[in-house]
Order: structure tokens, then C-alpha cells, then sequence
């Protein structure tokens, strides 16, 4: 079955020369589980207690995530993403003024995230809201499937190697160069569709009037991963 995806119309032109628009995710739903269903953060370390966060937020466990969280540091990881993904890996702990600072590295997307927070007895009795702060650095916005193939259009288009590969799989790199290295501004966003755990986003060139089909991976977006644009048609 095919599913179109609603809000998309015909008129939405690509400004290759326009700033990367770096947009949130979707605000994380209510909490449906309660904190006491979880295993005690009472006196666990630290660094243990941001594991945790990191994990649950990374397989977009919002009930969790929001236990081991202040309002704040929800927030900024929810501006992020609702689902950080499967790629975050622990680099770094630091310790200053009762505060455990766990640093974090993300391996498929490149960027840093930090963690605060309290130590053990420092914390709320029920030891919840421990983490207090959250900050991200260097690390790129979570796109939805559509947004992502605009990203790579736009980078595509204005011969930006770099981000063309960061979107794509080596091997849509160099199905979009043998068309051009230098994709060209007049690309418009007709249409994308969802099949299968794939969203399929057809743009048309204003000039030529050649047609473009990118596919992105529902899974490989869940994940946390790059390059999710994995084919890509061209007529």
C-alpha cells in the first residue's frame, strides 16, 4: 500500500542557495509509564544514571526519558529529536561543583552531546530528574524523510560534496554525479509518498523538465544514521 504523504504542495521550490534550515522534531508525546515501573536511579552512579537517558532516549522511550530528565534538558534533546538513535557512544566524564558531565559521541552523524548531572546525594529522593542539562555540539538536526531529501537536493544542487554525501549512500553520490556535480537551483518538490519503510520525494526541474525520485529509509532515519537517501531515480 501506498501512503501520500498530506501537506506537501506542488509549489514547494528548492533555493539551493538558501541557509541549510535545520528544523526540530516533533514534541515528544505524553509519558504513559511511571517512573516507579522503572529500575531504581536512586544510587546509581552518574554515569550509570546518564547511560540510561542516553539509551532510552536514543529508542524514543519519552516515558523514560522524561524520568531521568529535568523540563529543561528534555527540552533540548527533544528539540533535537524524539528518538536519538542507535549510534551514541561514551567519550568523556567530567566532575565539577556536584555535577557528573558525560559526554557522548555520536558515530554515524559526527556531533557531541553532554549530559549533567547530579551527583547521588545531591538528587530528589526519588532519585528522578537527576539529569539536569543537556548540550549538543557539532551534532546535525534529526530531518524527517522529506525534509532529508530536500537536504540533499539543495546540497546536491549546489555542488556541496561534502553534505551530498552525508545525505546519500556512496552509491546515489555517484548516480547524482553522472548526472551533474553541480545539480543546478531549479528543482521542485512535486510529491513524496511512503512505501514499504521507505518515503519516496519526486522533485521536477523547472528548466529541463527532468524528473527526480530520491528514496529514504525509514529505518536507517529511526536509527540515528546518515546517508538514509539509498536510491534514487532520474527520467
Amino acid at each position: 500500500m501506498i501512503r501520500r504523504i498530506i501537506g506537501l504542495g506542488s509549489t514547494t521550490a528548492l533555493a539551493v542557495t538558501a541557509p541549510l534550515l535545520l528544523t526540530g522534531a516533533a514534541p515528544a508525546t505524553a509519558a504513559t509509564t511511571s517512573c516507579s515501573q522503572l529500575a531504581s536511579a536512586k544510587s546509581i552512579s552518574a554515569v550509570s544514571y546518564a547511560d540510561r537517558l542516553v539509551r532510552a532516549w536514543g529508542r524514543g522511550d519519552t516515558a523514560a526519558t522524561n524520568c531521568y530528565t529535568s523540563t529543561a534538558a528534555a527540552r533540548t534533546l527533544y528539540a533535537q529529536t524524539t528518538r536519538g538513535g542507535i549510534h551514541w557512544r561514551r567519550v568523556s566524564t567530567e566532575g565539577a561543583a556536584g555535577t557528573i558531565y558525560v559526554t557522548y559521541h555520536d558515530d554515524a552523524r559526527g556531533g557531541n552531546l553532554t549530559i549533567g548531572v547530579q551527583n547521588v546525594g545531591l538528587r530528589a529522593a526519588d532519585g528522578w530528574h537527576a539529569a539536569y542539562t543537556a548540550k549538543f555540539a557539532g551534532e546535525p538536526k534529526a530531518w524527517n524523510a522529506v525534509q532529508w531529501s530536500d537536504n540533499l537536493v539543495r546540497a546536491w544542487g549546489r555542488g556541496d560534496a561534502k553534505w551530498t554525501a552525508y545525505y546519500a549512500t556512496p552509491k546515489v553520490v555517484r548516480q547524482l554525479h553522472s548526472i551533474s556535480a553541480t545539480g543546478g537551483s531549479h528543482w521542485r518538490r512535486i510529491s513524496a509518498e511512503g512505501a514499504a519503510g521507505t518515503t519516496y520525494t519526486t522533485y521536477r526541474n523547472d528548466v529541463t523538465g527532468r524528473m527526480l525520485r530520491i528514496g529514504i529509509s525509514h529505518v536507517a532515519l529511526s536509527d540515528g544514521d546518515a546517508h538514509a537517501a539509498y536510491t534514487v531515480t532520474y527520467w
